[in-house]
Parts: C-alpha cells; sequence; structure tokens
C-alpha cells in the first residue's frame, strides 16, 4: 500500500481506489450585522431597578425602530437579575440587585450599524457585548465554495494519477463534504465608540471567510 498527502491509492487488482481532499475558501464582503448591547441598571430595590430598567428599555426600542430597523430585528436574548455585594473586613455586604436586559440587533444596512449604536447608548443602554458581522445568503456562497472544493480534489486526484502513470474515472465512487467553520469573521480592524465632541462610532466589518472541504475517492 501508498499513501501519499493529501490523497492515498490502494493497489489492489479487484477494487484500486484513490483518495483526494479538496478545500476551497471565499473571502467575501459583509453585508449584515448583528449587535448585541444591553442595559445595566442598579438599585437597592428589586422593583426598582426593574422598573428603570423598562423605562429605559422601551425608550432604547423606540429610537433604534425610529432608526428604521424593523422590530422584528430586536429580540432579548437575556434578562437577569443578580444581587451585588461589597466586602468589608472579610465580609459580605449587601450593596444592591443588577438587572441586566441583553438585546440582540440584526442591521441590515451594514453603514448603520454605527448608528445604531451610539443612538442605542445616547438612548440608555450602557453595555456592549458584541459584534458580529455577516452576509444574509451565505448558503449560496458555501455552495460556490462546494463546487470549487470538489473540482480541487479532482485536480489533485488528477496529478496523483499523471504523477503515477495511471488513468482515473473523472467520477467518484464517493464523495463527503466534510463539515467546516462555514464563515469565520475576520476581527474588526476599528471600533472606537464616539463620547465627545459629535464623534460617531465607526466599525470596520473586514471580510468574511467562508470555507468548503471534500473528500473524494476515485476507482482507477
Amino acid at each position: 500500500m501508498y499513501h501519499s498527502s493529501p490523497g492515498s491509492y490502494t493497489q489492489s487488482p479487484a477494487n484500486r481506489k484513490l483518495t483526494v481532499y479538496g478545500s476551497s475558501t471565499l473571502s467575501i464582503e459583509p453585508t449584515i450585522c448583528k449587535i448585541t448591547l444591553g442595559i445595566n441598571t442598579e438599585s437597592k430595590d428589586v422593583t426598582t431597578a426593574q422598573q428603570e430598567n423598562a423605562r429605559i428599555h422601551q425608550q432604547v426600542v423606540k429610537s433604534i425602530l425610529n432608526l428604521g430597523i424593523p422590530s422584528t430585528n430586536i429580540q432579548t436574548i437575556d434578562y437577569t437579575i443578580f444581587p451585588q455585594y461589597d466586602y468589608v473586613e472579610n465580609k459580605q455586604v449587601f450593596k444592591s440587585y443588577k438587572v441586566t436586559h441583553l438585546l440582540s440587533i440584526v442591521v441590515e444596512t451594514i453603514q448603520v450599524a454605527g448608528t445604531v449604536i451610539d443612538t442605542a447608548v445616547q438612548n440608555g443602554a450602557n453595555q456592549v457585548t458584541s459584534i458580529h458581522f455577516d452576509v444574509s445568503n451565505r448558503s449560496e456562497h458555501y455552495e460556490r465554495a462546494l463546487q470549487k472544493a470538489v473540482k480541487d480534489a479532482l485536480s489533485k486526484a488528477k496529478a496523483i494519477a499523471n504523477a503515477l502513470q495511471i488513468s482515473i474515472d473523472p467520477v467518484p465512487v464517493k464523495i463527503l463534504e466534510i463539515p467546516a467553520n462555514s464563515i469565520t469573521p475576520i476581527p474588526l480592524a476599528k471600533m472606537s465608540f464616539g463620547e465627545v465632541g459629535g464623534i460617531s462610532t465607526n466599525l470596520e466589518p473586514g471580510q468574511l471567510i467562508i470555507e468548503a472541504k471534500v473528500g473524494a475517492k476515485f476507482s482507477y
């Protein structure tokens, strides 16, 4: 038996097979932005903390809706109430209750993402936990990458066959899609939050990498 990376073939007169692996990556401009932001309020009275949080939440959501973001793109993803403590002379002393309301916002016009953050902060949001860039039609891009991965596998099989001076059937007897991270966001090149002087939040979405991998077995 002979092994060659990234492919291998088996010399058996009755059942000769050549296995190779193909891959492809696409670099895509993101088209949507998913923002997770939060509203934190504290009070010694839990009801007061909840009521203040609810008031700010309504204010934040209304301001985002006024930017043209549809209500279906705004979703509560977490709501927590935790007691806060200080430590005085190694003793735990109750401080307050902290209420946190996390919202997920999908921005379909990527240029508006910074404005959404600024508007939410101006209306009471005081936490931004994540900013994720994506594409709305990722399946179409992945299918294109998958087709290129299959072609890559065939090209490798032909190269190995030429080196071994053998003929292969170009139609694989078996092909397998190998799960991969279909879209991996490249870290933000820049993310600055405007606080003074009228400077707005500036986001650089970078590029998204879509990857597809396959394994293919050819007969010869």
